[in-house]
């Protein structure tokens, strides 16, 4: 694998922060984070499902024995999108306008000022950001604080690289970022606007985050999910959700369906993707398959 810039790292920390607070609180959650799956392919191992959080909290990055142990035994790993230098670059330039606008004449020079001096809080300096889409601006505003970027899902791709392991993606990144591209520029104005007027509660949010997870409780992501959804304009927030919840959901689940029927695969995607009615768990069962929570 090459190694990351500083400014790949932080664009892959943005890639893999798309998922967090985008759950809906529509039915109840099963415990636990790791889930066994049997595979239909007579005499294969088994899969495993595991929720990841995009964190780098040393509490995060320190699997429980069952969980390491599935990752260990498998043959495949599987995440949401691969975080490699293409991907890093095509993320980049999906970021940005290419038509020649810039961000302070679509989204008005009041908004743009205020997400300068927000960015540069960050490290970030005017003429990186100069050409960002109302999105990719309000997405980068409502990340958390990293300092190494080794966070959760970094670190299994990198173990199961050197353990070498077979590496595939659910999804490409130009899929991923499409959550925001079908946004119309109102909308995207809109969703970087919100995103300041929030960032004096987004530790909170995090944080709150971070204890549910920790505490491997589903249900209370699911609801903290919906609550931090609910804070914004509702219409914004449904069109949302359907974008980056379900609609990648319901690809998710039918691209890991060859995988689980072979058996031997540790899929690791974000923990706010299993609950719900229209979460993967839900649908794996729909599909004929039987996940049972380990931890």
């Amino acid at each position: 694998m090459r190694m990351m810039t500083p400014v790949t790292k932080r664009l892959a920390r943005f890639v893999f922060w798309l998922t967090v607070g985008l759950a809906s609180a529509a039915a109840v959650a099963k415990p636990g984070l790791l889930f066994e799956i049997d595979a239909t392919e007579s005499g294969a191992p088994p899969c495993y499902l595991f929720g990841t959080i995009h964190s780098e909290d040393p509490r995060v990055l320190s699997l429980t024995t069952p969980a390491q142990a599935a990752f260990d035994q498998s043959t495949v790993f599987i995440m949401e999108t691969i975080p490699d230098t293409q991907a890093v670059i095509r993320a980049m330039m999906a970021m940005v306008y290419t038509d020649g606008r810039g961000l302070a004449q679509v989204a008005g020079r009041p908004l743009y000022e205020q997400t300068v001096q927000a960015l540069a809080e960050r490290g970030m300096a005017e003429e990186a950001i100069k050409d960002y889409k109302p999105w990719a601006a309000a997405t980068l505003l409502g990340m958390p604080e990293a300092g190494t970027g080794e966070f959760l899902d970094i670190r299994l791709y990198k173990a199961a690289l050197a353990a070498g392991k077979q590496v595939q993606g659910l999804e490409s990144i130009e899929e991923q970022l499409a959550v925001f591209d079908t946004l119309t520029e109102e909308d995207q104005i809109a969703l970087l606007r919100e995103t300041l007027e929030a960032r004096p509660t987004l530790p909170e949010v995090f944080a709150r985050l971070l204890e549910a997870y920790l505490s491997q409780d589903l249900a209370r992501l699911e609801r903290l999910g919906d609550e931090y959804l609910r804070r914004g304009d509702p219409q914004l927030a449904a069109r949302f959700r359907h974008a980056a919840l379900e609609v990648r959901n319901q690809h998710m689940t039918a691209r890991m369906l060859a995988y689980l029927r072979s058996g031997g695969c540790f899929i690791a995607i974000g923990a706010l993707h299993l609950p719900g009615e229209d979460g993967v768990l839900a649908r794996l069962v729909q599909a004929g398959f039987t996940p049972r929570a380990l931890d």
